[in-house]
């Protein structure tokens, strides 16, 4: 397996999460950090993966996950994460199936406005904008930073997308965005954080 195969491997098994070039380094072992930037701009051109860049920072996520067969790999990638990717994509899916019932809106994958990321909850006329985020405290109990750091970013990001309603939605563990909202959300002006539970209950946090 080349390094270009191990970015798009490594982003197709954590899909529908994004990762920084600094954060795949980590992840694959590929480095130098300019090696992981060449293969995630050519991945980029290729319409393998899809890109942002928020500052002087891109953020990456893979078109689709892994398929059945790649899951058994025996990849040493695969068993360095301790969620199995479905239930990554499995949330997602759940969200995108929760908010459409919610707002009574089909609501499918797609861009919206002039911002240039693929949000996972759109309806056609672009006026609901949403993302799914399944996230969980550094080792269950400690903050995770630079999940903090990609929250703002993608409430930064929705308000730059014209829409009525923006939202983002969390699943796993819920300190994560009310954590998040205790130091950040005086500062959010029109975007929604939910939970959304197992059981389909959707609970808004600001």
């Amino acid at each position: 397996m080349n390094n270009r195969e191990r970015v798009l491997r490594h982003l197709q098994f954590i899909y529908p999460e994004e990762a920084t070039n600094s954060e795949i380094e980590s992840a694959t072992g590929v480095s130098p950090h300019a090696q992981v930037y060449q293969k995630t701009q050519e991945l980029l051109k290729s319409g393998k993966i899809t890109g942002w860049q928020v500052g002087r920072t891109w953020h990456f996520k893979a078109t689709s996950g892994l398929g059945n067969d790649q899951m058994h790999s025996t990849s040493p990638l695969i068993f360095n994460r301790k969620q199995p990717q479905n239930k990554y994509a499995q949330f997602e899916i759940n969200a995108r199936k929760a908010f459409t019932r919610k707002f009574g809106v089909l609501l499918k994958s797609g861009t919206a406005g002039d911002v240039p990321k693929k949000w996972d909850m759109v309806s056609k006329d672009g006026e609901i904008v949403g993302d799914a985020k399944y996230y969980t405290l550094v080792g269950g109990t400690r903050l995770p930073p630079a999940k903090f750091s990609t929250i703002a970013e993608h409430v930064w990001l929705l308000e730059k997308t014209g829409a009525k309603v923006k939202f983002l939605v969390f699943g796993n563990q819920i300190e994560v965005p009310k954590l998040w909202l205790e130091k950040y959300g005086k500062l959010v002006k029109d975007v929604k954080l939910y939970f959304l539970e197992n059981s389909g209950k959707i609970t808004l946090l600001n």
